[in-house]
């Protein structure tokens, strides 16, 4: 039997449907199975991710929640009545500022530096600077705008019980720009880092932070706005010393912290509905929440049993003796041994028992200085013991500051021969007034009032025209030094000088001049070559020369120059192709002004060339200028009145051209702007007769630049005068009041009945930028004198609004605003002011019986210069409290 071809009956294989349908069910379930591990995926990711922000902001929080449990510890171990410490230095919404003993428990850092830090004022001081943790929010590339202060005793090694005032910049006091970092930042020990950045130092703790808030309660369970009150919410305390501010941080007794942290990674499925910034909508949130009471609140260190608890007797009466500028010399008896005094505290001031300034000293004499002349001061001392304990004021004395005596002659003046144009002046500091004035100064005729010294330079044998002596420096520029020296840096080279120094008190008398000396500099570089020379018919028998003044050598150092050679060739004939001639006969020195008139006939048909070289008095003489010959007549002098050679500028600068010493009519001035860097130029032409001329020129981009103008006259001749110019990038201040000398400025009270002074107005003026300005920041900041808290809600310029400050907010407020920026046009001067106002949650300014409480404000602006096209240039300027200008504002009465 063959089964080769034999098949089972009912045996056979899938048809194509059926394939199909297999890999459906197969392509499906694949389907399935990829969107379940998509899924778990995915839940995990957003699980590590929220996993990853909560244990972050769980370290952070307990970090600070542990350091606000420690407030107040051993920060006051003797009980001192006088040490102005506090356990809470500043209390803020958005930040907090506590003090405590937090290295208590290690045996090196416990006692560095603290243990330099008493022993004067106070017996003990146990937390140093680097135990004030401040908690605040800031962006970390250092961009935040806001300013946290406070005040604390932190600048003086040993402490002296004087508050300064700490500003911590760049953090965020309003949380509008998240995401942001959390830092513990702490203060230097080193006194010496007072005032500069490294007196900081920022810790961060969490990045990805969303808002931090603190709310402060008393022992009744009151909230804080400044004073505790149930109806109101909690808002900021700050951290000024005395007054309503201090007393509320004493009554705190709890706190709540809330910290909300952020997903580094945005969820892209979601969106938080609550969270008005693109930046972080999309991010989830983690809120922790805590209520602290820290335990050492209200609790200070005891006076040892044993100690004295009685304070020294009262001081006798202090003896004034004036009679140095500005300054008073005090003496007193001491107190009895028994008494144990360890300083003296002198009070000083220009009212009877006000006083506005202290100083101490462990003496029983002391100068103090820096005074008013002419005027009264009331003086009264504090006797001070080892325990910090301090007696009743002395009696008071007065005395008016007068100034009754000379400084001596300076002596041994020496002038050292310096190289390159440098002649090095030293003598002895003096010391010593000419008498022994006043009688009372038991150190007397020691001087006491010394400001500083005027040095007088005159010229040996003095061949030119200008004034022999000149006064090279003053008081401003060499000071009371120890060791005073100066050095003169614009003399021609191995030209001898004469030299004579003065002293000056702070009232300005003047000693009598020292003794001359002689000096001289000396170099062997050659002068650089006389820049743009230029020859003119005068008359029919005289050229007049003029050049550009040398004041640098071939090296590009500065030097002094005012004698020069004139070189002239024989007389060449006019013709239709150009000739030069390379022959040139010395003519004359010209000295002083870089001018000189030859008196010579030219026959028509013919011409003369002049060349021009510089030279000092050691016979370094430069290269000779370009040739140039008179070809046209131009009576007269091209002169820069505005700006000068070499003068630093910024923004619109007026350009003020003269022609002196001319009988001439002109016809226009040609001013071209070369920019030394970049290579840019440009020209003005003003077609306008003169002599005179004034342009207002934007110096934009800033830089070095090169200026020329060219004057013609109406016979076609011109002449030109050039200098250099450094433009710089800051134009400064050129915004103010209509009157800025109007001091303080009063902000008018508007709307009506009990809201009458939530609205404040002041006005502006485009005083002096000479263009419209672009405003590019704002800050407002204000003091609450109300007790009402008032919050920024918006500013308006001519009732228009420019910021919508949404949430509301505290002091200070700032905003950067985004194009289309608000401008003060030039137009808006004091004809036209610009109206600004801003509008406040509550009344600006109260009345309480009979007294008036009015808040002042302080406003900083920062702008951009705007060209003739109205487009931005680099040129920026500030106004605001470091300029003098809108810093003390004050709300009228209601």
């Amino acid at each position: 039997m063959k089964y080769s071809n034999y098949r089972r009956s009912g045996q056979r294989g899938m048809t194509l449907v059926e394939i199909l349908v297999a890999v459906a069910i197969l392509a499906v379930v694949m389907v399935v199975v990829l969107s379940i591990y998509d899924l778990s995926r995915k839940s995990f990711k957003k699980g590590e991710n929220v996993t990853e922000q909560q244990q972050a902001v769980r370290i952070a929080f307990d970090q600070m929640v542990a350091d606000l449990r420690s407030t107040g510890f051993n920060y006051n171990p003797d009980g001192s009545t006088i040490r102005p410490d506090e356990q809470f230095e500043a209390a803020y919404d958005t930040a907090v500022v506590v003090r405590g003993d937090f290295d208590a428990e290690d045996p090196v850092a416990s006692l560095t530096p603290e243990s330099t830090l008493g022993g004067v004022t106070f017996l003990t001081v146990s937390t140093g600077n680097d135990e004030i943790y401040t908690y605040v929010l800031a962006k970390p590339d250092g961009t935040s705008t806001g300013t946290m202060t406070f005040d604390a005793d932190v600048q003086q090694d040993p402490r002296d019980g004087t508050v300064e005032t700490v500003s911590i910049p760049n953090v965020a006091m309003v949380h509008d720009d998240p995401p942001y970092t959390l830092y513990r930042i702490t203060l230097n020990n080193a006194a010496s880092t007072w005032g500069t950045a490294s007196f900081f130092t920022r810790t961060p703790l969490i990045d990805n932070v969303y808002s931090m808030n603190f709310k402060y309660y008393d022992q009744a369970g009151l909230q804080s706005n400044g004073v505790f009150d149930l109806t109101s919410i909690a808002e900021d305390i700050g951290g000024d010393d005395g007054g309503v501010a201090e007393d509320t941080r004493t009554a705190i007794k709890r706190v709540t912290v809330e910290l909300t942290g952020l997903t580094p990674e945005p969820d892209m499925s979601w969106v938080d509905e609550n969270d008005p910034y693109a930046a972080t909508e999309k991010h989830r949130k983690f809120t922790l929440a805590g209520d602290i009471s820290p335990r050492n609140i209200g609790m200070i260190g005891i006076k040892d049993l044993n100690s004295d608890f009685i304070p020294p007797g009262k001081p006798a009466t202090p003896i004034p003796v004036v009679g140095h500028c500005g300054g008073i010399w005090l003496s007193w008896a001491a107190n009895p041994v028994e008494d144990e005094v360890a300083y003296y505290r002198v009070s000083i001031g220009t009212s009877s028992g006000s006083y506005s300034e202290q100083r101490t000293t462990i003496g029983t004499s002391l100068y103090v200085g820096s005074l008013t002349d002419g005027t009264t001061y009331f003086v009264a001392l504090q006797a001070v013991d080892g325990g910090g304990n301090q007696s009743v004021y002395s009696d008071e004395a007065s005395d008016t500051t007068s100034n009754t005596n000379t400084p001596s002659v300076p002596l041994n003046l020496l002038a050292t021969t310096g190289l390159n144009g440098v002649i090095d002046l030293d003598w002895d500091a003096v010391t010593t007034n000419t008498a022994s004035q006043p009688s009372g100064d038991p150190a007397a005729p020691n001087i006491r009032d010394l400001l500083g010294y005027r040095v007088t330079r005159g010229i040996e044998n003095n061949p030119f025209t200008h004034p022999t002596n000149v006064l090279i420096a003053d008081e401003s520029v060499v000071g009371s030094q120890a060791s005073p020296d100066y050095a003169d840096t614009s003399v021609v080279n191995c030209r001898s000088y004469n030299y004579w120094v003065q002293a000056v008190d702070s009232c300005g008398l003047v000693s009598s001049e020292s003794v001359i000396a002689v000096g001289n500099g000396t170099s062997a570089i050659s002068p650089a070559t006389p820049l743009n020379p230029q020859a003119f018919y005068a008359g029919v028998s005289d050229v007049d020369l003029t050049w550009q003044a040398v004041d640098q050598d071939v090296e590009d150092r500065q030097i002094f120059i005012d004698t020069y050679r004139v070189y002239r060739s024989g007389l060449v004939p006019v013709s239709e192709e150009t000739f030069v001639p390379t022959t040139f006969v010395y003519l004359a020195t010209a000295t002083g002004e870089p001018a000189y008139r030859d008196s010579i006939f030219v026959p028509d048909g013919y011409t003369v060339y002049y060349q021009i070289g510089a030279i000092d008095d050691c016979g370094n003489e430069s290269a000779a200028s370009d040739p140039v010959n008179p070809d046209c007549a131009f009576s007269g002098n091209v002169v820069f009145l505005n700006p000068s050679h070499e003068e630093s500028v910024g923004g619109v600068i007026p350009v003020e051209i003269t022609v002196t010493d001319t009988t001439d009519t002109f016809v226009r001035l040609i001013l071209e702007f070369h920019h030394e860097l970049n290579g840019t130029s440009s020209e003005v032409v003003l077609e306008d007769p003169g002599p005179s001329w004034r342009y207002e020129w934007l110096a934009d981009p800033p830089g070095p630049y090169t200026v020329v103008a060219t004057v013609e006259n109406s016979t076609g001749c011109a002449k030109t005068e050039t200098i250099h110019v450094s433009a710089g990038f800051d134009v400064g201040c050129c915004l103010s009041p209509p009157n800025p000398d109007l001091n303080p400025v009063e902000l008018v009270c508007e709307g009506g009945g009990s809201s009458k002074c939530t609205i404040v107005s002041y006005e502006i003026v485009n005083n002096s930028c000479l263009t419209a300005v672009a405003i590019e920041e704002m800050v407002v900041d204000w003091t609450d004198l109300t007790g009402l808290t008032p919050l920024l809600t918006g500013v308006l310029f001519d009732g228009s609004p420019i910021w919508s400050v949404n949430p509301a907010a505290d002091a200070p407020a700032s905003t950067e605003f985004s194009d289309p920026k608000p401008s003060i046009d030039i137009t808006r001067d004091s004809g036209n002011p610009v109206t600004v106002t801003y509008t406040y949650t509550r009344n600006m300014s109260v009345r309480a019986g009979t007294t008036l409480f009015r808040n002042t404000l302080t406003t900083s602006y920062s702008f951009r210069l705007l060209d003739s096209d109205g487009e931005e240039t680099a040129i920026t300027g500030v106004c605001g409290p470091t300029t003098g200008m809108f810093n003390n504002m004050i709300v009228e009465g209601p």
